[in-house]
């Protein structure tokens, strides 16, 4: 292994060791300022508390976001960490003579330095690790950290029980110390990751600071990053001053530590399965905005809850609930909604909306609570509650408003280059829809970070003239990429480029023709792009176009595999492909049980699902129907149509196709002969599911009363009957499906 890998290798390592020791502290220093402080003052003096550790923050992250800028992380983060610790080393001296003066700097220590040092961690992660590393680590890395901080609550739980709360101070020094030295470490090799862009704001950094206030003033994509910042804040301190206030009423003060402990452990474990299970797929389905407006929801509905039943346990699953949400699918929405924000903008802003907008959030809870307090003190927990449901409300109107200034400040800046992204490191479909339609489907793959020269590591460029043809395939000219399409055959090289243009309307039709012509070479990479849920969607639909056509065991069964996509036109273009293939070479067939579990699959779905599948674009595959053509085409149910499609497979073609458009007609008699030709022919274990999408309208009875050859004589000779019925349907005009 060369030694720049070594070198990598030991920073993840510190990285990690960082993350779990940095996160630990931050549960178990979190458990033991509440139990130091409500245990010393009552909760009665907490807004207080809370708004002079705010003003006192803000003026900590315009500190902050000048020493980054000035002096990077990498100088700042490890004196940062061990200067906490010496802090709580002499806190925890001054405790044993001056308590109540401990529990005050306790709260201020971390109510200051807890954040910032976490948000400047991270950022010394993403400026020291290049993409593809980063991509890789940052979830290990995070996992880590949840990991440490349910350590850290269960340490101070188990101390709480038998020793004062005081001593968790030393305790919590020894994991800043822990993260210094670790730290220290990842640092090291800072320079070979060149960021040229980042060194030239570090030579002006109140400079810096005023371009990134500007940038706040001028943006309103940034002011609503903000605003969101500051009301899920609000209410999160809120559902804080709640839990604090009924757990300081119901708990005795020995019993303190223990209960925030174990709460703030079993919310980062909590975390951590949310994180795993549900973050990625919300990226994926819903998109950053709307991702991160799952935490305000969340508080609306768990204050609600609160509301109805007040009580420590549902102020327990409120705040609990908040924080869950807040460390995970908010956490990651928010982080992608600053995608846009340019990387010379984002090292002096960042640290005014992630710890100055959430400090002026806890001023303003604090100060309402303060009010709230003044007017009723025995009321202020169910005021409170109401009060974090009507900011939950206003944030999540924020949240989703946020996504219209997310696309059009992605837009902007993918076409000016104000921003560089790997399309390997995007995580949800709606920054991967951006990227396609303002870059195009051909610059998407050559978009690399900044300092790579444009290269990846992991593939050399083809030699000429290969490279030329390449070139044209990436061309924005559509006439030029025709020209190439046209050309010999593709090569292996090729068929991946072949492949990105399948989702450019303009020479889609020429991509398919050039990867239809292509050799045996191109059908493993095909199958992949249609199998791998992270490919465009509109390039795994057209796909099949193409496999379709290659009379390859390997395209029936990649085929095959597709049936049991979650995207229904994907699985609809499989049936249609598989179709298409058997036909053209009848040795190539699909096994009957892969056919019967895929249609069980479809015929499973709720109604509202089955009625409601269209299809987004139509291309060459209408003749490879086996039971559709112009007379049914507008009439035909979709998911009926895959159906049948799909039963042809395995079954007579023939009679599918007469029985399926007899369905069509308002002969009853005519309907009711295909019905019984489908109530004998189909298996039982099909036929059970499928019957109420046929919309069977008979009076019930055994089935298959005659024999099944008496059945399919009758139907064919009913077929001349239905062409003339469909022909009069077809007439008046498209039926209310078309």
């Amino acid at each position: 292994m060369s030694p720049a890998s070594n070198e990598t290798r030991n920073a993840v390592l510190a990285a990690t060791v960082t993350a779990a020791a940095s996160i630990a502290f931050q549960v178990g220093a979190k458990a033991t300022r509440d139990a130091l402080f409500l245990a010393t003052f009552g909760a009665r003096a907490l807004p207080a508390m809370v708004m002079a550790t705010a003003l006192l923050s803000i003026a900590f992250a315009f500190l902050s976001a000048r020493a980054l800028t000035a002096w990077g992380p990498g100088r700042v983060i490890p004196g940062a960490f061990a200067a906490s610790a010496a802090l709580l080393l002499v806190e925890w001296t001054v405790s044993l003579w001056l308590p109540q003066v401990v529990a005050v700097l306790v709260y201020l220590h971390y109510g200051c330095l807890g954040g910032l040092l976490i948000s400047g961690f991270w950022s010394l992660v993403n400026e020291r690790f290049d993409p593809r590393t980063a991509k890789l680590e940052l979830g290990p890395i995070s996992a880590w950290g949840t990991m440490g901080g349910a350590l850290g609550g269960l340490i101070a739980a188990r101390l709480g029980k038998t020793l004062p709360a005081t001593a968790m101070l030393p305790i919590l020094a020894a994991f800043h110390l822990v993260a210094a030295a670790a730290v220290a470490r990842v640092r090291l090799g800072e320079g070979e990751v060149r960021r040229p862009s980042l060194q030239r704001d570090a030579g002006d950094s109140a400079k810096s600071m005023r371009s990134g206030l500007k940038a706040l003033a001028r943006s309103p994509y940034l002011r609503g990053l903000v605003t969101l910042v500051l009301l899920v804040t609000v209410s999160e301190g809120f559902l804080d001053l709640v839990l604090k206030s009924r757990a300081a009423s119901a708990l005795g003060r020995e019993e303190l530590l223990p209960f925030f402990a174990l709460f703030y452990a079993v919310t980062s474990i909590f975390t951590l399965a949310v994180q795993v299970v549900a973050s990625r797929l919300t990226l994926e389905k819903l998109g950053p905005a709307r991702t991160a407006a799952f935490l305000p929801a969340g508080v609306a509905v768990a204050s609600a809850g609160a509301l109805a039943a007040p009580g420590l346990s549902t102020a327990v699953l409120a705040r609990g609930g908040e924080s869950v949400l807040s460390n995970s699918l908010f956490r990651g929405g928010y982080e992608v909604l600053f995608t846009p924000v340019s990387a010379r903008e984002k090292r002096a802003v960042k640290p005014l909306a992630d710890v100055g907008a959430a400090r002026v959030g806890d001023l303003i809870a604090a100060g309402i609570a303060q009010a709230v307090l003044a007017v009723s003190m025995l009321h202020a927990p169910a005021i409170l509650t109401a009060l974090a449901l009507v900011v939950s409300i206003a944030a999540i109107v924020a949240a989703i408003r946020l996504n219209g200034g997310y696309v059009r400040s992605l837009e902007r800046g993918l076409r000016s280059r104000a921003i560089e992204l790997d399309l390997s490191e995007v995580r949800d479909a709606t920054t991967r829809s951006i990227m396609l339609k303002t870059l195009g489907p051909l610059e998407m793959s050559r978009i690399l970070p900044p300092g790579e020269g444009g290269e990846s590591p992991a593939r050399r460029p083809p030699e000429p003239p290969q490279a030329n043809r390449i070139s044209d395939l990436r061309s924005r000219d559509p006439d030029q990429v025709r020209r190439s399409l046209r050309e010999e055959r593709l090569t292996a090289a090729l068929v991946p480029e072949a492949m990105s243009l399948l989702a450019w309307d303009d020479v889609a039709r020429e991509a398919i023709e050039a990867l239809r012509r292509a050799g045996p070479e191109a059908i493993e990479p095909l199958i992949s792009g249609l199998l791998d849920p992270r490919e465009e969607f509109v390039i795994r639909r057209r796909v099949p176009l193409v496999l379709a056509e290659h009379r390859d065991p390997r395209s029936v069964a990649g085929l095959a595999r597709g049936l049991g996509d979650r995207r229904f036109e994907v699985r609809y273009r499989c049936g249609r492909g598989l179709s298409h293939l058997t036909e053209l070479d009848p040795s190539l067939t699909v096994a009957p049980a892969v056919v019967y579990q895929a249609v069980l699959r479809e015929v499973e779905t709720g109604a509202g699902v089955w009625e409601g599948r269209r299809l987004l674009d139509q291309l060459d595959d209408e003749p490879w129907s086996p039971v559709v053509d112009d007379v049914i085409r507008e009439r035909a149910d979709k998911s009926l149509e895959h159906v049948f499609t799909l039963l042809a497979l395995v079954l007579p073609r023939q009679p599918l196709r007469i029985a399926f458009r007899a369905l069509y007609v308002k002969d009853e008699f005519l309907r009711g002969t295909a019905l019984e030709f489908l109530e004998s022919a189909l298996p039982p274990e099909i036929r059970k599911p499928l019957w109420p999408h046929l919309e069977d309208r008979r009076p019930r009875r055994p089935p298959a009363v005659r024999p099944t050859e008496e059945t399919l004589a009758q139907l064919l000779r009913s077929s001349d009957s239905i062409v003339l019925q469909l022909d009069e349907l077809k007439r008046k005009g498209p039926g209310p499906g078309g």
